[in-house]
């Protein structure tokens, strides 16, 4: 009776070990994640287009609010050319939903930027998709609306 009430013991406690190490690794990937986005978002007001280009998969597709879709090397250029000159971003309300080495991220981002040279200030909600390599999260998809409270 002892063995049987010992070997539940264990059972269940090794059940917990693992449930403690696969959170707090998704702790570490989702700080991650956000971690990448905030390197983004500075490179952004930076117009560090190197910086930012470590951040962004070769398959990105970042969608404007606009509806304006661009490719990495597109958005790159944007970005260079002063296009859309990111003054300040600053997400709120974020939440990260794993599955496995993707990443998504939904929330809000205060924005001041210029836009062709007009000063704008907005509320975005985004959507964002990112996957973890060997080099780290990279932006795969982007997708944001002007947010509007009602």
């Amino acid at each position: 009776m002892n063995t049987h009430r010992g070997s539940n013991f264990r059972n269940i406690t090794a059940a917990l070990t693992l449930l403690i190490v696969v959170g707090m690794a998704n702790a570490d990937a989702e700080q991650g994640a956000l971690e990448a986005q905030a390197a983004r978002f500075a490179a952004m007001v930076a117009a560090d287009t190197e910086a930012l280009a470590d951040t962004l998969a070769d398959d990105l597709s970042y969608s404007h609010t606009t509806g304006w879709t661009e490719t990495k090397s597109e958005f790159l250029s944007t970005v260079a050319s002063g296009t859309l000159d990111y003054r300040s971003a600053t997400p709120r309300d974020v939440e990260v939903r794993l599955y496995d080495d993707i990443a998504v991220i939904t929330g809000l981002s205060d924005l001041e930027l210029l836009v062709r040279g007009d000063p704008k200030s907005l509320t975005i909600r985004f959507l964002e998709v990112s996957r973890r390599t060997d080099a780290g999260w990279r932006l795969v998809a982007w997708q944001s609306v002007v947010f509007q409270a009602d």
